[in-house]
């Protein structure tokens, strides 16, 4: 497993923490809990902050100015970005039927646009309907982007992303980020700003938001800064091949020409890569670290060797948290890959009911259409890595996005596939602070975090205990079980209209509001050929909040039943 700590000190500390649960809420219900002192800020994604490329966050727009900021990324329809996106060099054999499609429907897009040089929004638009949205239906993931890559345009360096947290509308939002700021600051040794590092590693294109959060953490008033690592660069270097890097990023990460779109950003990437000590050198430097979101995945191999043992980086980055000069914060993929437990790469509750958990490469979306899904996966297969992210948050697996996709029964699944007895899913635009030495955490934002105990299986069901808890509760972890010490007593009312479909929405979530109501002991949904039941009993907790429902040591069931062939 990766070596970022010590084992037995890490066993020795669970130990102790498991001995101080009960002393810990009974001591909070005699007296207000102490500020929390967080290590880590995980949040659960969906953070919206506005920016000149994310208008639809911001609560006045006249601010944004096309001529000196970026708003858009431009495409050319003509000659050489044409050719280079069709060529046949780039387009597996397999596919050439649609790759002659493609080319005519590049040419229809562009006679109906009337334009050479189009913004990538209303080109997509145009492309997902009439004639072409049939050809784009059958397109994977990776084709698509191949397309968009070759056809993007050079970024222009004065054009950059700009931030405007002042007409930003999700206040929740902003009270993430700024409390991440804030714990940067908090370690920042002597006068000045803190130094935030980010990391764009999960993205596939891995330049594309460096100006977003270098223009984020500007007005966070921190200086941010860009860590250039992500995994084209780490097989990069293992290869020797650093003068080639870009040749590498489309082999790895599947994305193409970025050294031509943008030159600046990848001169400093080969510069990084080509300076083995510099990663280190940055992270012990800087008082903040920042995962934006992504792929896990791609977030782990940047981090973790092949054989699975942290790099230097990585132990570094452990180091510095331990001694409490390095504040770490992620959003989504950024947040989940910090799992100690086993790491969710992919994957839908529907077919982690019906298939189980798989451990094994994640794969690319619409692969089912391509034929490039990894052998006995398919675009919705429950995949994991077995040995876990970078294991920054030692209590377990974590799960992001989490209510919002209905990820219940995904996380339950790997939960008891692999016998992790404590795993955390976090709602978006919801974080999760942690104190790694003594296990307090809190919760922040606008939503919720569910905490599965004790998950058990079967071929087609899953079951486990639980607690749902909204943004103001705090309690303490271990790698054991969980004991909450203050629920919210307050709460925005969630502005979307309720559901009961719980396999891809808000259905178990918005569902709980009758268990709070008094009304019953138990629920039970249906889906399709899926039903789930949650069951309260005189040992569990419950506590409304702002139209919403707190669940204590809740039970949670949920069963595939495909209605048998006639």
């Amino acid at each position: 497993m990766p070596n970022v700590a010590n084992p037995r000190r890490c066993k020795s500390l669970g130990l102790l923490l498991l001995a101080s649960l009960s002393a810990f809420a009974a001591h909070a219900q005699q007296q207000s809990l102490k500020p929390l002192e967080p290590h880590l800020l995980l949040a659960g994604g969906g953070l919206k902050i506005c920016s000149s490329m994310a208008h639809q966050y911001c609560d006045e727009t006249d601010w944004i100015d096309r001529d000196s900021m970026r708003t858009d990324r431009y495409l050319n329809l003509t000659g050489k970005y044409r050719q280079a996106a069709i060529d046949k060099d780039i387009w597996p054999g397999a596919r050439e039927p649609e790759r002659k499609e493609v080319i005519e429907a590049i040419d229809l897009v562009r006679e109906r646009l009337n334009e050479d040089i189009v913004p990538e929004r209303r080109f997509q638009e145009e492309f997902t309907r009439r004639a072409t949205k049939q050809l784009y239906d059958k397109l994977s993931d990776a084709e698509w982007n191949r397309i968009i890559d070759h056809l993007e345009m050079p970024h222009v360096a004065t054009l950059q992303t700009r931030v405007n947290l002042a007409e930003t509308m999700n206040k929740d939002s902003l009270a993430i980020m700024q409390r991440f700021a804030e714990m940067a600051q908090q370690r920042h040794q002597g006068e000045g700003k803190a130094k935030v590092l980010f990391v764009t590693a999960g993205a596939r294109d891995s330049f594309t938001d460096v100006g977003y959060y270098d223009s984020l953490f500007q007005q966070l008033g921190v200086d941010g800064e860009w860590l250039p690592l992500d995994a084209a660069v780490v097989a990069a270097q293992r290869q020797g091949r650093c003068d080639e890097l870009d040749k590498v990023r489309a082999e790895t990460v599947g994305a193409w020409d970025r050294a031509r779109v943008y030159p600046q950003l990848h001169q400093r990437q080969v510069a990084f890569c080509k300076s083995s000590e510099q990663a280190v050198s940055m992270v012990e430097g800087a008082d903040g670290l920042f995962f934006a979101d992504g792929s896990a995945n791609r977030i782990r191999d940047s981090l973790i060797r092949p054989n699975n043992s942290a790099t230097p980086l990585l132990q570094t980055i452990a180091l510095q948290i331990s001694e409490e000069e390095l504040a770490v914060g992620g959003s989504g993929a950024g947040a989940a890959v910090m799992s100690g437990g086993p790491l969710i790469t992919n994957g839908s509750s529907r077919e982690a009911l019906k298939s189980g958990a798989l451990a094994a490469e994640p794969p690319m979306f619409g692969c089912n259409l391509d034929g490039t899904c990894p052998p006995n996966v398919s675009v919705d297969s429950l995949t994991y890595h077995p040995l876990g992210g970078i294991q920054l948050f030692h209590f377990g697996s974590l799960d992001s996005a989490f209510s919002e996709q209905g990820r219940q029964a995904r996380l339950m699944r790997l939960a008891a596939t692999t016998s992790t007895p404590v795993s955390v899913g976090i709602d978006e635009n919801t974080a999760l602070l942690v104190n790694l030495k003594n296990g307090e955490f809190g919760i922040i934002g606008e939503r919720g975090v569910f905490i599965v105990e004790n998950a058990q299986q079967a071929d087609n069901m899953v079951a486990a205990n639980f607690q749902y808890l909204l943004a103001g509760s705090r309690g303490l972890l271990t790698p054991r079980r969980v004991a909450v010490a203050k629920l919210a007593n307050e709460h925005d009312v969630v502005k979307v209209e309720p559901t009961t479909r719980f396999l891809d929405n808000r259905g178990a979530i918005d569902s709980m509001r009758v268990l709070c109501r008094g009304e019953r002991k138990q629920i039970n949904l249906l889906q399709d050929d899926f039903s789930l039941m949650m069951q309260v009993d005189d040992d569990s907790v419950l506590q409304a909040a702002g139209g919403e429902c707190q669940v204590l040591n809740g039970r949670m069931g949920i069963v595939w039943q495909p209605e048998k062939q006639l």
